[in-house]
């Protein structure tokens, strides 16, 4: 019977948690962007938040990937403001550049498809109601329309 450690199975968090694997070191360093990319879009203004994602920091530098140039272009406007972020609020005293780089694989914010909203038929007789008993011909007639918005 082979008793060899090198068959020995093992869990993907022991495996990524543990010092001597391979697959530890780039695991630790993937979560570290990932925590200071979600602390730095805290930090800068809301409208860029989706717009980038810091792709790899160094004692020197930091990369962020944009989807667009229209966006590369914005964001290079706020690389005083994120030097500022990371080096006196993030506490990397010693980064000096931005760089920005175009990735159009990075997706974008998924778009909420909104769903008209019915009346039931109880809702819209009652508004047809209420509209009649209205003297101001306009007001009635926005209250007519939203009461033909029933199910059908």
């Amino acid at each position: 019977m082979n008793t060899d450690n090198k068959n020995k199975t093992l869990s993907i968090s022991s495996l990524l948690n543990n010092d001597h694997c391979s697959f530890s070191a780039l695991f630790k360093k993937a979560s570290t962007i990932q925590e200071i990319d979600r602390k730095l879009k805290l930090l800068l203004d809301p409208s860029l938040k989706d717009k980038f994602e810091l792709a790899n920091i160094n004692p020197d530098n930091a990369v962020l990937l944009v989807r667009s140039s229209a966006w590369a272009t914005r964001l290079r406007y706020n690389i005083p403001a994120i030097l500022d972020a990371l080096n006196y609020q993030l506490n990397f005293a010693s980064i000096k550049t931005v760089r920005i780089k175009i990735n159009k694989s990075i997706p974008d914010k998924p778009v909420l498809i909104k769903k008209p909203i019915y009346l039931s038929n109880n809702s819209a007789q009652f508004l047809n109601d209420v509209a009649n008993n209205f003297n101001d011909p306009e007001l009635r007639k926005c209250i007519l329309n939203i009461s033909k918005n029933r199910l059908k």
